[in-house]
């Protein structure tokens, strides 16, 4: 009995003898002086970068050195990793190779929610993180360990929201827009809209609202919940009621209330009109379930174009063809005109500019043959609810003086991708009917003009963004 007890005793001395605490007491310590005396407890080589520096005030037991490194080093910007036996210590700064080592670039797509919002979201992790606006894409340049703790927080907050999101826009309309406006609201008869994502392009491509100096916001709204939204210019407030599968919405301002709903499965978008003082202002709001939704429905990245248009007359064996180059923005294009014909080849450059709303204004310099001539043209256009009333003027002048003014009058409809008008053309001493058509598919598109006496031209063209 006496052997089998002390058997036992030296069993279990020999196993406390395997392992032991260390105890650490840090207060106002120099970093390098802990991680140094770390060292000598558990007699492992710790190399510190030149850029490691710093106070510690922690005191604190541990059985492993690891533990030790992560509680010493809690805090502050530097990491380890355990290289060979030896434990390196640097910061993402380090001047020396230590980064490579301590820091591995990941790459993380993302799938529902924007890298902004991601980025928000990590706190004081965001530093181990950059991102570009313009994909959905970030890089993590951090220790395996933040990486994996970064990855971890990511892959909770890039997921399907069971929150909605509700955007709001809030325009202040200029004379045209308000004009517009009035137009479509007269043929609904009410100043509150709800709309479906394909009835909603069709108002916001009528309307033409440019956005320009005006209110953008977007808020998480939970599922089941309220919230309230202030602004400041105009003076407004928009109390906002979730529920299950409807939002609620009360836009207060100038002592007067606007109440509507939204259904988030039909009408996910309302259009409200009000007036505070002499201002006239158009709130748009939407409901989404990511914010990647209200990015794309409200707020599309403003393109530049580069278009090329090749026509042909029906009079092919005249062997007039036209190509047409427009690069620049709808505000301001430059145009390269060049003409082949057998009597008179055409070169033309000039610039076609934005004016006013729809309106738009063209001047070009052409060598026709070996005359020059100096072309301008101006074109305005209404919109009434779907179709759209054009007029435009335009003159030559040359060598021997001022060209025919000639002009156009006609009306067509406009909507989504496709275009149609109809009307006459011509100048003072002879005017004749014209239809013209174009449709656009994706960076496609095909254009028709169609005159009494000149029968018809067609032609096609590829429109590039960028």
């Amino acid at each position: 009995m006496r052997k089998t007890l002390s058997l036992l005793i030296i069993v279990i001395l020999a196993i406390s003898s395997l392992s032991f605490a260390a105890s650490f007491d840090f207060q106002n310590t120099d970093l390098r002086n802990a991680l140094e005396e770390i060292s000598s407890s558990f007699n492992v080589n710790i190399i510190s970068s030149n850029e490691v520096n710093g106070l510690v005030n922690a005191s604190f037991k541990c059985e492993d050195v690891e533990e030790a490194l992560k509680k010493v080093l809690l805090g502050t910007n530097y990491s380890f990793a355990k290289v060979n036996g030896i434990y390196l210590v640097g910061g993402i700064q380090s001047p020396d190779k230590s980064h490579s080592i301590l820091f591995k670039s990941k790459v993380i797509y993302l799938k529902d929610t924007f890298p902004s919002t991601v980025y928000e979201l990590l706190g004081t992790l965001s530093k181990y993180v950059v991102y570009s606006p313009k994909s959905m894409i970030m890089i993590v340049d951090a220790d395996e360990v933040t990486t994996e703790k970064i990855m971890n927080l990511i892959s909770k907050i890039d997921v399907p929201n069971s929150n909605r999101f509700f955007s709001y826009e809030i325009h202040e309309l200029s004379k045209d827009e308000y004009q517009r406006f009035r137009q479509f609201e007269s043929s609904n008869k009410s100043g509150i809209f709800a709309f479906s994502n394909s009835s909603f392009d069709i108002f916001k491509e009528i309307v033409a609202i440019n956005g320009s100096n005006d209110t953008f916001g977007t808020v998480a709204l939970p599922k089941i919940g309220n919230m309230e939204i202030s602004s400041s210019d105009p003076p407004m407030q928009i109390n906002v009621e979730s529920r299950e599968n409807v939002i609620s919405a009360i836009v207060k301002t100038g002592g007067n209330a606007i109440a509507f709903e939204m259904d988030e499965n039909e009408n996910n978008h309302a259009v409200i009109s009000l007036k505070e003082g002499k201002k006239r202002f158009l709130i748009l709001v939407n409901t989404s379930k990511t914010p990647k939704d209200v990015v794309d429905t409200f707020m599309p990245e403003q393109k530049k174009y580069t278009i090329l248009t090749l026509i042909g007359k029906n009079k092919i064996a005249k062997g007039e063809y036209t190509a047409e180059i427009t690069y620049g923005s709808t505000a301001l294009s430059m145009i390269g005109e060049g003409k082949i014909s057998a009597s008179t080849p055409v070169i033309g450059i000039g610039l076609k500019a934005n004016l006013i709303d729809e309106m738009y204004a063209t001047m070009e310099l052409k060598l026709k043959g070996t005359q020059l001539a100096l072309y301008g043209k101006i074109e305005d256009t209404t919109s009434i609810s779907f179709f759209k009333l054009r007029a435009s003027l335009e003159q030559e002048l040359t060598l021997n003086g001022f060209g025919d003014l000639n002009f156009s009058l006609g009306g067509g409809v406009s909507l989504w991708n496709i275009n149609a008008f109809g009307g006459l053309q011509g100048n003072l001493n002879f005017v004749q009917p014209y239809v013209e058509a174009n449709a656009r598919y994706d960076w496609m598109y095909a254009t028709l003009l169609w005159k009494y006496t000149e029968g018809y031209t067609i032609g096609g063209g590829m429109i590039f963004t960028w």
